[in-house]
Parts: structure tokens; C-alpha cells; sequence
């Protein structure tokens, strides 16, 4: 039984000077993944791609095992989605937002809106168009939760947002997920959005995957070892992540096995460690492979 709330297939997107994919993703339910990558990696592009917004030159997504070119309306209606996309209604006040985007969702909860509103102190009296960019953030989020969605969609939700605010949506995300059905895909450059909410992590560069781990992978299994010297003949090893030369030292996801490899190799270790969340995103997103 396919468990995925979201499968992508090859999908591709081409602009004169950038080009998203091909990618292969899957994002199982009852799990939260962070896309992860430098301005410009194709998140939003991918994000935009996952709504419909804009259409794939190849490749296909299904949400919860359905097409979403053939069941856009019903897939959406389960998806909350948060990247900036309200701008076209700035003209109107946020109360009178909220009851255009409820028209478009039957299971909208009214009783949920308000309490949200409420909790994150927006003013409704408000023009969309007039707000600051936090309060934008704000009004998306609220409204792409109080439709009671199965899977949250979120594009740097937390840009603008004061100290207060972020610490209420992450809050509201992880009581999200508490039941174990719902799922959460973010995209994000905050390290702590992605310690405190996330499982798995994916990271983008240049429109290409380059890799996904599981978050906790890297507190168990990650290390940095210094060596005497670097031996050569491990350059290749697939638990090597990254090594210098100039002071001999290694990055592995593995770092018992690497321990026990340089032993036998009759390497001299001088000092381990292991590596933090912030060390193996901005290695994999600002290194060139």
C-alpha cells in the first residue's frame, strides 16, 4: 500500500537561465521534510509547480495518489498552501479575504479562523495590500490551516514574522502533526524551523536534488574525524562526505564505521566530534560536487 502523500516523478521546469529537475521525490504521511537551499535553488519554483501555478516542461506529481492535473480541485482542497500567492486580492480588507478563500473550501472551520486571528492579534479591519510583510505571513498561514488540510505547504512561512509569532507557528505546526495523519513540507532558511519540526531534510542546489537524510541521522551517525594523514585510497568512500587535506580531517555520516575503517587502515586519529544540523545543510548547500 503506497503510504506517500506526494509522489514526483521527473519533473522538469525550464527558464532561459535556470532549470528545475529532473526530480524524483517522496514525502510520506505523517512526516514533516524541509527543502532546503540557497535563494534561487528552485524552491519556490517546485512549491508553485506542486499547486499548479506553473506547469512542468515533463514529469509528473500526484498528491495522495491521485494526478494533480486531473484532480486539482479535490488534491487542493487538502493542501494549505502558504508562498505568497494573495497579493492579486490586496485591495481587500483580511476579513473580507478570509470569506472569499472560505467559499473555496467546504471543510473551512469558521470557529478555527477566529481563534487563529485572534491568537496571532491580526486586525481584520485591515487592507491584504496594506499589511507588513509579517502580517502577510501571518493571514497565509491562517487561512491555509483553517481549512483543516491534510498536508501543509509552506514557503518560508516565518519570513517577517516577530520572535513572538514564530514561536506560535511552531507551536501550531508541531500540534499539527500530533496525530500522526497530516504531513508538513517547508521550505526554509531557519535552521530551528527545521531542528524543531522537521524529519527529513532535502536538499536542493542549482534546481537539483542533491541529497535527503533524516534529521536524526545526523545526530547519531555524523561526525568530523582529524587524522595524521588523510589516506588517499578512502577518497571514494561512500561515507566520506567531504575531507581536507590541510588539516587531514574527514566528514562521514558514519562515524563508527569510519573509526573502525581508519584503525584498520593504520590511521592515526587525533580527535573526533560530531557535527551539528547547521555544519551538514550549509556543507551540502554551499559546496560544489
Amino acid at each position: 500500500m503506497d503510504t506517500n502523500v506526494l509522489n514526483i516523478n521527473g519533473l522538469t521546469k525550464n527558464y532561459k537561465k535556470f532549470s528545475l529537475g529532473p526530480l524524483d521525490l517522496q514525502i510520506e504521511k505523517g512526516t514533516a521534510v524541509a527543502i532546503v537551499g540557497a535563494n534561487g535553488s528552485g524552491k519556490s519554483t517546485l512549491f508553485r509547480l506542486l499547486m499548479n501555478v506553473l506547469q512542468p516542461e515533463a514529469g509528473s506529481i500526484e498528491w495522495f495518489g491521485q494526478n494533480l492535473l486531473r484532480k486539482e480541485t479535490e488534491i487542493k482542497g487538502e493542501v494549505g498552501y502558504v508562498g505568497d500567492m494573495l497579493e492579486p486580492f490586496g485591495h481587500l480588507k483580511i476579513k473580507e479575504l478570509a470569506a472569499l478563500v472560505s467559499h473555496w473550501f467546504p471543510s473551512w472551520d469558521e470557529k478555527y479562523y477566529s481563534q487563529l486571528i485572534k491568537r496571532y492579534q491580526v486586525d481584520e479591519e485591515v487592507k491584504f495590500g496594506k499589511s507588513s510583510k509579517g502580517t502577510k505571513k501571518k493571514v497565509e498561514l491562517v487561512l491555509a490551516m483553517s481549512h483543516r488540510p491534510s498536508v501543509l505547504l509552506l514557503d518560508e512561512p516565518s519570513a517577517g514574522l516577530d520572535i513572538s509569532s514564530q514561536r506560535k507557528m511552531k507551536e501550531d505546526l508541531i500540534s499539527f502533526m500530533e496525530d500522526g495523519e497530516k504531513s508538513i513540507i517547508l521550505a526554509t532558511h531557519n535552521v530551528e524551523e527545521v531542528k524543531q519540526i522537521c524529519d527529513f531534510i532535502t536538499i536542493l542546489r542549482d534546481g537539483k536534488e542533491v541529497c535527503t537524510f533524516m534529521k536524526d541521522d545526523i545526530y547519531d551517525n555524523w561526525g568530523r574525524i582529524w587524522v595524521e594523514k588523510f589516506p588517499q585510497g578512502l577518497k571514494n568512500n561512500p561515507n566520506i562526505i567531504a575531507y581536507e587535506e590541510n588539516p587531514p580531517q574527514i566528514v562521514t555520516n558514519n562515524i563508527r564505521e569510519m573509526e573502525d575503517l581508519l584503525q584498520t587502515e593504520q590511521v592515526r586519529i587525533i580527535n573526533m566530534q560530531r557535527v551539528n544540523l547547521e555544519e551538514v545543510i550549509e556543507y551540502f548547500v554551499d559546496t560544489e560536487q
